[in-house]
């Protein structure tokens, strides 16, 4: 009997995250949007509809990018350059940027929702990583293990 307000409350919870998610896909539309993607040297561009984040973009369309969290945005790994059309920093990413990565545009792949055309230059991962251990922000805890003979 002392059950019952919880799962009233869980079936409300339930109930209003369906009604959010249905109404964000009928009532925001944010069209067809361009990414642009510089990566060592070459450019490839393609069209999507705009609403996702753009880590699930870019690995829809055979870009791979670093990512051992899937896109929670724990890891720090997924960084790219956006000079134009990402937004502002959000605070879940500012914890893995350092002033220079913030003052270059960098953003993490998995918190930037793609709302209309980007441009974004995916850098050398090696180059991610070096940046994060030189800033402090770099827990070995959290990382894949790399060896190099």
């Amino acid at each position: 009997m002392s059950f019952l307000p919880v799962l009233v409350m869980g079936i409300i919870l339930f109930v209003i995250t369906v009604l959010l998610s249905v109404a964000d896909k009928l009532l925001v539309s944010y069209g067809t949007c361009r990414i642009t993607v510089e990566q060592d040297g070459e450019e490839k561009n393609f069209d999507v509809e705009g609403g996702a984040n753009l880590l699930s973009y870019l690995i829809d369309n055979g870009i791979e990018i670093s990512s051992s969290c899937g896109g929670k945005g724990s890891c720090g790994y997924c960084k790219v350059q956006v000079p134009e059309g990402g937004g502002p920093i959000l605070p879940t990413e500012e914890i893995f940027m350092s002033r220079q990565e913030k003052l270059r545009n960098m953003r993490l792949a998995c918190q930037v929702k793609v709302k209309n055309d980007l441009k974004i230059t995916i850098p050398n991962y090696l180059e991610v990583v070096s940046e994060m251990a030189a800033a402090d922000k770099f827990d070995t805890s959290k990382r894949w293990f790399v060896r190099i003979y």
